[in-house]
């Protein structure tokens, strides 16, 4: 099977995944355990944070480890309960689960939440987010993902936090950026990025599973949840002490994308283009484009849904997916954000790869491809 649903779960890097076993055998004290053992876990753990804090360009006691990308989405979200009044909270039209999820909570509890949609390319664009604050004067959080998880686009979070920082006016508007498919894909520097808080997962860039980051700007981030104190109080819990140092490995050595990507990712592309019935999503988007990342590709081929597509591929030997993989049982917002024609919509597809995706495994795909286009 030749695996094209990077943008689900990467696979695991061998090396990685042996270091977390071994670290889970030599490092299993408590953190928080004052003899030797526990120190040394904790020793190890406090490593392994200034190790991401030394990739993503920021300081050690602005991350938390976390769970994944999911909980830390929910972590800044559901702070906003903390408010003694509800607000309005700003998101980009097509945001993960994990961060619409929350975002119903928050409803729930009388807040206004309020869609900025995305332009025909699949980008948030400064004005119009300016625009719409400009509307909801109350607003107090705004939440833009990094990278769009299904059709790859890349969104301009440096422009949109100016934006978001002058119509504040000397008032801070917690502006959080959902980061999960953008780590290992593009290059990354918080320091350079002017974000309140920020959510990043281990499997996206072929870490382990059940190990993410929060980065909060302020180390003293107050959240919702209590407990015992762990991770400065932000997530409490016995902290996996294996996963974060085998994360802080997989950060060093897949931060920066391999050029090798965005070359199959131009060639795909084309190939894809090539075909009569293709229909790129967005229709705007060219090879070698910088306002996508090049290891996240959709497209349709209509009027074959998606579904069969993808299972018909997957009986042919390659796995591809019909959209994020965290979206089960719910639609796509996609087709509605991006205003897709609905034979379009019904038939897209999410090919996703990385760097152990070779050219001759992407020329397999498009022969496997027309042969079923071919063949309906």
């Amino acid at each position: 099977m030749v695996y094209l649903d990077w943008a689900a779960t990467a696979p695991p890097d061998p090396e990685v995944m042996e270091v977390m076993a071994a670290a889970a055998k030599d490092f299993f004290g408590n953190p928080s355990a004052l003899y030797p053992l526990g120190k040394k876990a904790k020793a190890v753990l406090e490593e392994s944070r200034s190790r991401c804090a030394a990739v993503l360009k920021c300081c050690s006691n602005q991350l938390t480890f976390s769970s994944g990308g999911t909980e830390s989405n929910a972590i800044a979200l559901l702070s906003l309960l903390l408010s003694p009044t509800p607000g309005t909270a700003v998101f980009s039209g097509f945001e993960h689960p994990s961060v619409s999820g929350p975002l119903k909570v928050l409803e729930s509890r009388g807040w206004k939440t309020i869609s900025v949609q995305p332009d025909k390319d699949g980008i948030v664009r400064p004005e119009a987010l300016l625009r719409l604050l400009e509307r909801h004067p109350d607003t107090r959080f705004v939440s833009v993902m990094g990278v769009n998880n299904e059709i790859g686009s890349i969104q301009p979070l440096d422009m949109l936090a100016k934006a978001v920082r002058a119509f504040g006016n000397g008032r801070r508007i917690h502006f959080h950026a959902d980061l999960v498919q953008a780590a290992g894909k593009m290059p990354l520097s918080l320091a350079d990025l002017d974000v309140d808080t920020a959510a990043f997962s281990a499997h996206k860039f072929r870490g382990p599973r059940g190990m993410g980051l929060f980065y909060h700007h302020k180390p003293n981030f107050e959240a919702l949840l209590r407990g015992s104190g762990q991770e400065s109080g932000i997530r409490p819990g016995t902290e996996n002490t294996a996963g974060a140092f085998a994360m802080a490995l997989a950060l060093e050595k897949y931060a920066c994308p391999d050029p090798a990507v965005a070359e199959n990712g131009a060639w795909l592309l084309r190939e894809i283009r090539n075909i009569p019935e293709a229909k790129i999503i967005p229709q705007s988007r060219l090879p070698d484009s910088p306002l996508y990342v090049p290891g996240i590709i959709a497209a349709a081929f209509p009027p074959l849904p998606g579904e069969v597509l993808a299972r018909v591929l997957a009986e042919s030997g390659y796995a591809v997916s019909r959209g994020s993989a965290c979206g089960k049982g719910k639609k796509s917002s996609i087709p509605a954000a991006l205003n897709l024609p609905k034979e379009t919509a019904a038939g897209m597809i999410r090919i996703s790869y990385g760097a152990d995706t070779s050219k001759n495994d992407l020329k397999g795909f498009i022969e496997a491809l027309k042969s079923v286009i071919e063949g309906v």
